[in-house]
């Protein structure tokens, strides 16, 4: 039985990241292992957690400010030093404002007897695209490699790695279904195209609106659902105001999505970048026909014209001319959803949990 403390941000906001973390902790409290979350914000948490779960609050700045540097170190101290004579810990970090102070403390010598997992929610490749591109940041996959003992990443998708990245010490496990397949009819869905997630720019809700211009003048009886909240919502209401759109419908975000995606027949996600988005694993495994940008988790997840539909990001003319021709072409949809609901069936959580094993002590 092992034991395990996710430390996170928050667990009360619709992410991608508050989704993984509240599956692999629910999955690994149902198996009988010992689970805790600690967090710098747990109230009213935004999905349910297993009773068994123990949730506790710790005050970290996650601020982007350098005075925030030395209050993290020595509450990252504080907390490892609280935990210090546990054994057989795994502590699984997920935020990058721990990699500077655990690299100080383990550098002065300090707990080294918990296994501690760095959790990168995204492809290999990040390593060099995200951190080593940027002068303020690139510092961190060297601590990283050297402070922690385990790096997961969802994918490998690098050709090219930084020789700061210790391939040892790096494992690959991607994110699960939240939910089994569902078994829903193509006769019982409608004539919607879905987006969900959070409401904001780097969403490309805009493209979308903009295509949907285009997608309302040439089709019938088909609407937009945009399910979700955020800072730009507003702003793209404006949007649907300004080109007079018709059949676009904003939903309020909610936790229980599985019944929409049970009744849309095209799902969208138009992002600018995404890591390996929990949306097309889901919309996937509900029979939807997918439309993604050419993201990384877009790439991985999608074989174009195979398992759904790759366009280039921000294009809303490629887009409109997609939805149309998937919205024209039953046939071609159902396909398309067909297979990908085939390819989905190997993202089932309890098949992805075997890679734990090599990780946790």
């Amino acid at each position: 039985m092992a034991k395990i403390i996710f430390l996170t941000e928050e667990i009360v906001r619709a992410t991608g990241i508050v989704r993984v973390v509240n599956m692999w902790a629910n999955y690994f409290a149902k198996k009988e292992d010992t689970v805790s979350i600690i967090a710098g914000d747990i109230e009213n948490p935004y999905y349910k957690f297993d009773s068994r779960i123990e949730l506790k609050q710790w005050n970290f700045s996650f601020q982007k400010k350098i005075v925030g540097i030395p209050y993290n170190i020595i509450q990252t101290f504080m907390l490892l030093k609280s935990l210090k004579n546990e054994k057989n810990l795994n502590i699984v970090i997920d935020r990058a404002i721990h990699i500077e102070p655990i690299w100080i403390l383990r550098k002065l010598g300090f707990f080294k007897n918990i296994n501690l997992i760095y959790f990168a929610h995204g492809g290999s490749s990040d390593f060099r695209d995200f951190y080593m591109s940027r002068p303020l940041v690139r510092h961190r996959v060297k601590m990283m490699f050297e402070a922690f003992n385990k790096v997961i990443c969802l994918f490998d998708d690098e050709t090219d790695y930084p020789h700061q990245v210790k391939r040892e010490k790096l494992h690959f496990i991607a994110n699960p279904l939240p939910f089994e397949p569902s078994s829903v009819k193509f006769s019982y869905k409608e004539n919607i195209v879905l987006s969900l997630g959070r409401v904001t720019k780097e969403k490309g809700i805009d493209t979308l609106l903009y295509a949907w211009e285009t997608v309302e003048s040439q089709t019938q009886d088909w609407k937009l659902q945009i399910v979700g909240d955020g800072k730009d919502k507003e702003y793209f209401q404006k949007i649907v105001k300004d080109l007079n759109l018709k059949r676009v419908e904003f939903i309020k975000s909610t936790s229980e999505v599985k019944s929409f995606y049970e009744r849309a027949k095209i799902f969208v996600i138009p992002s600018l970048f995404e890591g390996m988005p929990m949306t097309i694993l889901e919309s996937m495994a509900c029979k939807c026909c997918v439309i993604s940008t050419e993201t990384a988790g877009g790439n991985k997840l999608i074989e174009n014209k195979k398992t759904g539909i790759l366009v280039s990001t921000g294009n809303q003319r490629i887009l409109a001319k997609e939805l149309i021709n998937l919205i024209e072409d039953n046939e071609a949809r159902e396909h398309l959803a067909i297979n990908s609901f085939e390819y989905v069936q190997s993202y089932k959580i309890k098949k992805l949990a075997k890679n734990w094993k090599r990780i946790l002590c």
